[in-house]
């Protein structure tokens, strides 16, 4: 079933993320979104929700419309640690879809990463 709002499918796309539904994720993304994820996960490392383990949870950040664009920032949290992407929805096709996507901040857990 297509998500009614920006919402739903931000929401949608944060639990196939968590869970590691990459088909459902990769439907949801345009290719120019696709092409900013891969060199996003490339800076982030191992705080890039891409190679996140163990996604525990997730929060969503409704920022206001900028013209048929919906921007959220989706924060993941890890045991490792945290991970804020700027994520903007917009319809294409009649479909909600991903068409930008940036690394707003990536965070290890205190003593994450240590020895």
């Amino acid at each position: 079933m297509q998500p009614s709002s920006a919402r739903e499918a931000a929401e949608r796309n944060a639990q196939a993320v968590m869970s590691g539904n990459l088909s459902q994720i990769m439907s949801d993304i345009t290719p120019e979104a696709l092409t900013q994820m891969m060199q996003m996960a490339s800076a982030a490392g191992t705080l890039s929700p891409a190679s996140m383990p163990n996604i525990e949870s997730y929060a969503i950040e409704e920022l206001p419309p900028e013209g048929d664009a919906y921007p959220f920032n989706v924060t993941f949290s890890a045991a490792l640690g945290t991970a804020t992407l700027a994520v903007t929805w917009k319809q294409v096709t009649g479909q909600w879809k991903i068409s930008a996507i940036a690394l707003v901040s990536a965070e290890l857990a205190p003593g994450a990463g240590t020895a």
